[in-house]
């Protein structure tokens, strides 16, 4: 059976679950993945663990299910980190609905006080004042809303309504017909689009790039070019395709060293520039299944130029999970625990995280176990697996 709700199960024994209920064993199961036997079954104890889309995307393929089958999403609805923010969602969505048929509120908060909230990862600020602002916001002020909204709507498992909210941004930012706030808002298209998604997100932000190249003389624009690009490369990693990747990388960073660091943190807060495309490089090596060269990256890098959880706490998880996959464990966990530290509420919420995390103590003596081990575990949920 798959886990039940509160049970700390791994990724890996949702993997299991769904390979019998497809009457596959392990070696069949495991070449419709394009990995070995022995490694599916690490997977499958716990012991490795499934910390990047490319795998779970292989994997979710080969059994047929989605993403969301193997990671229980929306997830424990009694996790006191989402439960705050999750009560919302049934308001966001009468609030999308209603202005699919042209009812609009006038709203009356703060739209630079949300984009600093969402920027925190601080979805129980932000779920409250998401029905109202996507019910009237007009404009770049709602495209740049519904940014937020994607990213918190997804953490908490709502991926349908990220798409809505998405759409709703593109259809925006065509009317105003802006091409930098047309970059932006087609680039939230693509975040909201499901990972297991092959191809279609990358030719997507290569159209809609190569549809605002002429105008990237104007440096907002020339922001949400490169967005574009290395959302591209990052997609094309996970469809495993190292070179096209790669090339999506190099014209990103072209365009990010034209510009310089951002002032301000750039346009709709993205903070593009030479930092933020060197966080997309570590992610992108991640995904290609080369986490020195991700780790050799960081080396250029210094995270605290962009002072934005939503930035910070992802590359040091992805940073983790190359240390992870490097057999470097305390060196993982240091940057695992600098993640939660930018960013608790996502960090939390993460199931490729939590699976990292496990992977590390259960394949550690307990009398082994360092503090930091149990204070991550504790953080992802797991503090059944540290109890002495």
């Amino acid at each position: 059976m798959p886990a039940t709700i509160g049970e700390p199960q791994n990724i890996g024994a949702q993997v299991a679950y769904w390979r019998k209920r497809r009457g596959l064993n392990q070696r069949a199961a495991a070449g419709l993945a394009g990995m070995s036997q022995p490694y599916l079954s690490l997977i499958e104890r716990g012991i490795k663990p499934v910390n990047n889309r490319s795998t779970l995307v292989a994997l979710a393929q080969a059994l047929n299910v989605s993403i969301a089958d193997l990671t229980r999403q929306p997830g424990d609805p009694t996790d006191a980190t989402k439960a705050a923010a999750a009560a919302h969602v049934p308001a966001i969505r009468e609030a999308l609905i209603r202005r699919e048929v042209g009812e609009l509120v006038e709203p009356h908060h703060d739209v630079r006080e949300l984009m600093i909230a969402g920027g925190a990862y601080d979805f129980a600020t932000v779920a409250p004042q998401l029905p109202n602002m996507l019910g009237g916001l007009r404009g770049g002020d709602l495209v740049q809303v519904a940014h937020v909204g994607v990213y918190t709507l997804k953490h908490l498992g709502y991926a349908d309504l990220a798409r809505d909210a998405a759409r709703l941004a593109v259809q925006e930012a065509r009317e105003v017909g802006d091409p930098a706030w047309i970059g932006i808002a087609e680039f939230i298209r693509i975040l909201a689009m499901p990972p297991e998604m092959p191809g279609a997100p990358t030719r997507l932000a290569q159209r809609i790039a190569d549809e605002i190249q002429p105008h990237i003389g104007d440096p907002e624009v020339r922001q949400a070019y490169g967005m574009l690009h290395l959302h591209a490369a990052l997609r094309a990693a996970v469809d495993r395709r190292g070179d096209v990747a790669h090339d999506h990388l190099r014209e990103a960073e072209e365009a990010a060293q034209s510009l310089g660091e951002p002032v301000d943190l750039g346009l709709a807060r993205f903070a593009f520039g030479p930092t933020n495309a060197g966080f997309w490089r570590v992610a992108v090596e991640l995904e290609l299944g080369e986490p020195r060269r991700a780790i050799e990256a960081s080396e250029l890098i210094a995270p605290g130029r962009i002072p934005l959880a939503n930035r910070q706490a992802p590359y040091f998880a992805d940073l983790g999970n190359a240390y992870v996959q490097t057999g470097r464990d305390h060196e993982a966990i240091a940057m695992m625990l600098r993640s939660e530290a930018a960013g608790p509420q996502w960090f939390r919420l993460r199931p490729t995280i939590k699976d990292s995390v496990g992977s590390i103590v259960r394949r550690t003596k307990r009398n082994a176990l360092t503090k930091q081990m149990r204070h991550a575990a504790v953080a992802v949920g797991l503090s059944d697996l540290v109890k002495d």
